[in-house]
């Protein structure tokens, strides 16, 4: 798969464009950039157009395209309008979130649907929540040595990477959640930790805002995807967003955690993400 770069009006934009029909413009997590389609492939596959933009700072899209949370907005609807996209759906995806929240709410217009996948939608609370300091610190000045033992260890020893990761990112039981992986979800994981990292990226997206009036004025019907065994997003960001959004339903993912997409139940949220795009 290539990517592709967008001469937008405001600056030169990274992406991928997998399938046809309708589109779904996914605002991918940390540490993922527009090659990060794994989570995204079940909606190819019903017949979706998915739009992955590597958000500023990640992949080759610079930051100075969007330091903000309403700036990358705004550069998002910019590559919306130099593909001739008038109207998609946005998937909001951990790190993504304070992006994808702000797209839909300044362009009602434009967004028809908001999913909310493990996203961060009050990252005002992120400082108080268990494990930030070392999520943060994880992004320190070592990060691209930190993620290149992790990308090797990913090829040598799949099958423990994937223990450490759901150690990490699941408060259940590790040995149990690696038991109910299939291959294809131990191969994800793996796969996940064979992308690039952004440390610039990373460090623009703790810096995002949102406020719980942005979320107020949402209008699109939303679906809040996000497991309670989540140790990396905590299942506090799902009540903030239930709460604060005015259409918004859930779907709860299951023991992966912050991984939902290689979990067992995830093909019951596929099928759940593919009615809810498709109701009016």
């Amino acid at each position: 798969m290539n990517s592709q770069i967008a001469q937008t009006s405001m600056s030169p934009i990274e992406y991928t464009l997998l399938g046809t029909g309708p589109t779904v413009l996914v605002c991918h997590g940390t540490s993922c950039n527009c090659f990060s389609t794994d989570v995204s492939l079940p909606l190819v596959e019903a017949g979706f157009s998915v739009l992955t933009p590597s958000r500023p700072g990640y992949g080759r899209t610079p930051l100075t395209v969007g330091p903000s949370a309403a700036q990358a907005a705004q550069a998002l609807a910019g590559l919306l309008d130099s593909l001739a996209i008038k109207t998609c759906a946005v998937n909001a995806i951990s790190g993504g979130g304070p992006t994808g929240v702000t797209l839909a709410a300044m362009f009602p217009g434009r967004i028809t649907h908001l999913i909310l996948s493990a996203a961060i939608t009050h990252p005002e609370d992120r400082p108080n929540e268990p494990g930030y300091k070392n999520q943060t610190a994880f992004y320190g000045p070592m990060h691209a040595l930190t993620w290149g033992m992790l990308s090797l260890m990913s090829r040598l020893s799949p099958r423990s990477m994937a223990r450490q990761t759901l150690a990490i990112f699941s408060s259940h039981a590790p040995d149990d959640g690696l038991s109910q992986l299939s291959p294809e979800g131990v191969q994800m994981i793996a796969h996940f930790y064979q992308g690039r990292s952004s440390r610039t990226g990373a460090l623009s997206d703790a810096a995002h805002s949102l406020g719980a009036g942005l979320l107020q004025s949402i209008s699109q019907p939303t679906l809040v995807i996000h497991s309670r065994e989540d140790s990396s997003v905590p299942f506090s960001q799902a009540d903030w967003s239930l709460k604060h959004i005015p259409q918004a339903e859930l779907c709860e993912a299951g023991s992966a955690g912050h991984f939902f997409w290689v979990d067992p139940a995830y093909p019951r949220i596929c099928h759940r993400m593919i009615a809810f795009l498709k109701a009016q």
